[in-house]
């Protein structure tokens, strides 16, 4: 068996165009470093990397695994109404928790957003529902 390794013209524009703007972005942290704090930026990153191997990783092998016993018909809206419902829920975290919320400013974050996201996670398993009950219907026309 040979092993294939990176190589051609594709890969080599890709290599060197990602490696300039990482640099680009690594000197323009240094040049604010005022303001980017480099090390506060490479504790996120490393700890960001760390989150994702240790918690998000293994969350979408058993999200993936644990699909498999859905059946054949429904398995793609399952498992694209698990990765959207994980998505929303880390992005909206922050402002369900209220970080960010000022007794001073009772105009930032007003909304009852824990509320809100379980409406938006209703709605998204709803549309799922439907795509399963369109499939299906589908697949018995045939």
């Amino acid at each position: 068996m040979t092993e294939r390794t990176p190589s051609g013209p594709f890969f080599w524009t890709c290599l060197i165009a990602g490696a300039g703007i990482a640099g680009y972005g690594l000197a323009g942290a240094w040049a604010d470093r005022a303001d980017t704090r480099p090390v506060d930026l490479a504790v996120w990153l490393a700890g960001s990397g760390l989150v994702h191997d240790v918690l998000l990783a293994p969350a979408v092998v058993a999200a993936a695994l644990a699909t498999r016993w859905v059946p054949v018909v429904a398995r793609l809206p399952v498992r694209l109404g698990l990765a959207l419902s994980a998505l929303l829920t880390v992005l909206f975290w922050p402002v369900v928790r209220g970080w960010g919320r000022s007794p001073s400013v009772p105009s930032a974050l007003p909304l009852d957003y824990g509320r809100n996201l379980v409406l938006v996670l209703a709605i998204t398993w709803m549309v799922v529902a439907a795509a399963v009950v369109v499939r299906v219907l589908r697949r018995r026309a045939r």
